[in-house]
């Protein structure tokens, strides 16, 4: 996990998660990033059981072998740098067939902005690149445009730019640090004023819809950053959408994954720590954490057996 006090609990899922897991008599630990340490090819680290959700309170330090729990559940957030490419190697070292949600590869090889790329006709017109030239070309034939970091969350870094601003290569060029970065230009969506649909899936299952409509036209999608949440339905393309994604989640050991819509279009394939359970308890009034739990424990039981 992140420390508890970086967590945006309005939006926070994985409280949720280990509230409804410690209701059905299991324990949970908790660590973080600078508790892990790789001991002579050994994942250890120090872990304290969650005592209480609401107030938090956590037990004692235990210094434990990762490998002596029954599962890891990785919900650190973005950005996915350096040190979330290493943390996933340490992962690496726990036995094979432990069960890891979501398994570190699938992190490696599945960028949440990139994912949407392998399902081209399900998405719309994008193109990656680092360089301001390649991104000014592309983005110079549409009227709106929408610029993505390709290593955080939350809406942060995203911006919405005009193509055909005269400066639009200075712009991306100013978004860039020095040695360039990946950027990744999306046509804008008029119809993400209707919203930006959250899909959220466990085990290949919907475990939750949330509809995130922006405050104005100038806004995101995001609840971080002020967008009012409503009850949706899937269409038949997303439907047909989701039917293409899941076999690849499966494949790549991704049991929990956030999935976009605007406009029945595929925009990002969150699955680092895919949240909105909250939101979508309050649109739907259940308490489909339980459904997530259970898919997490039958992944569990299954990988033991």
């Amino acid at each position: 996990m992140d420390p508890y006090a970086s967590l945006n609990l309005e939006t926070e899922t994985s409280l949720l998660l280990m509230t409804e897991l410690k209701a059905q008599g299991h324990r949970v630990y908790w660590t973080e990033m600078d508790r892990l340490y790789l001991d002579n090819g050994k994942l250890r680290g120090r872990v304290s059981e969650v005592e209480g959700i609401s107030p938090f309170n956590l037990g004692e330090d235990e210094d434990r072998a990762l490998e002596e729990l029954d599962a890891l559940i990785n919900r650190k957030d973005p950005p996915f740098d350096l040190n979330y490419l290493h943390l996933s190697l340490l992962f690496d070292f726990l036995p094979k067939g432990f069960p890891q949600i979501n398994a570190p590869k699938a992190l490696r090889d599945l960028n949440e902005k990139l994912a949407s790329q392998r399902f081209p006709s399900r998405t719309t017109d994008c193109r990656v690149s680092m360089n301001p030239k390649h991104l000014a070309e592309f983005a110079s034939k549409m009227e709106r445009v929408v610029v993505k970091p390709l290593d955080d969350c939350s809406g942060r870094g995203i911006v919405m730019l005009k193509g055909n601003d005269p400066d639009l290569e200075a712009k991306l060029t100013a978004r860039m640090p020095p040695g360039g970065q990946f950027l990744m230009v999306q046509r804008h969506l008029p119809l993400v004023h209707k919203g930006d649909k959250r899909v959220f899936l466990a085990g290949g299952q919907v475990c939750g819809i949330v509809n995130r409509v922006p405050k104005d036209e100038d806004s995101l999608g995001n609840i971080h950053m002020g967008a009012r949440c409503e009850l949706a339905t899937l269409t038949p393309r997303e439907e047909e959408t989701l039917r293409q994604i899941v076999p690849l989640l499966e494949a790549e050991g991704v049991l929990l994954a956030g999935v976009d819509f605007i406009g029945e279009e595929l925009t990002e394939i969150n699955l680092t720590s895919p949240s909105a359970m909250r939101q979508i308890n309050e649109v739907s009034g259940g308490q489909r954490e339980k459904e997530v739990v259970g898919a997490i424990l039958r992944f569990i039981k299954s990988r033991q057996a």
